[in-house]
């Protein structure tokens, strides 16, 4: 009897050890992210004429990404985009007009590249150009002829980030729109990454699955193949990134002042 208990026990022991292994080797489950739902189910943004939206990525309490822009039914649109040390607007009162656009950069070879770079182009001139310690300010006009909106690219770049992780959907309180909160866990991509302290919510039209709004955050550890990984990485100090990604979409014609640069550039 006592040594069919300790084989029992030897058993369970060996069990234990082996589920212990995986363990370290990889994680017990993992979740497929927004991104790998069938395409007609996932996260997008509108393709309305008029609108205005804005949004931003934000990595360890830096800016890495942010913009907001107008597009109005009759063609006219701006946009300012914020990205690493680099802030530039853009500004087209039609269609087919001129396209203006200011970049105002920080450092002088990053400057110096940019000007080299316009300088080669046949449909660009550069009108001002100021200096103020390390800033570089321009002012560009473009032929406006095949020019697009870059509005709804920039939103299209904040919605897509958001398909990184997994979400759990309800009603919200309009029968119109769902509410997605996203989840921790282990992700197995191309590269496995773990998401924990997931928080936050996006707002979505429940049969067109358009982003109105979002404001979620994560902290992502990658890579973070096996559990041995994730913790080495911890205990060297290695830190996850914590992204908080916000946005806003607001459907519908509104005006649209020319900006007061834009005149300014006008009168050189």
């Amino acid at each position: 009897m006592k040594s069919r208990t300790a084989s029992i026990l030897i058993g369970i022991l060996a069990m234990v050890c082996l589920g212990l292994v995986f363990s370290v080797v990889y994680p017990f489950t993992t979740s497929d992210p927004h991104a790998s739902v069938p395409q007609n189910e996932q996260m997008t943004t509108s393709d309305e004429d008029a609108f205005s939206a804005n949004g931003s990525i934000v990595v360890d309490g830096e800016v890495a990404l942010a913009f907001d822009g107008v597009v109005t039914a009759d063609g006219a649109w701006y946009h300012r985009l914020v990205e690493g040390d680099m802030v530039s607007e853009a500004y087209q009162s039609s269609s087919n007009g001129t396209v203006y656009h200011r970049w105002r950069i920080e450092g002088g070879d990053e400057a110096e590249q940019r000007r080299e770079s316009l300088t080669e182009k046949n449909d660009t001139e550069i009108v001002s150009e100021e200096r103020n310690g390390d800033r570089v300010t321009f002012i560009i006009e473009e032929n406006g002829t095949g020019s697009t909106e870059p509005v709804s690219g920039a939103a299209s770049v904040i919605v897509n980030s958001l398909s990184v992780a997994r979400y759990e959907s309800e009603s919200a309180d309009s029968s119109t729109d769902t509410i997605y909160k996203p989840q921790s866990g282990w992700y197995d991509e191309a590269e496995t990454y773990r998401l924990t302290d997931a928080s936050g919510d996006i707002r979505a039209d429940a049969d067109t699955h358009v982003v109105k709004s979002a404001n979620v955050s994560w902290d992502m550890t990658r890579p973070a193949g096996t559990y041995a990984e994730y913790v080495l990485a911890r205990s060297l100090g290695e830190e996850p990134n914590t992204f908080r990604t916000t946005y806003e979409f607001d459907s519908g014609d509104t005006d649209l002042e020319q900006p007061t640069w834009v005149d300014e550039a006008d009168s050189t």
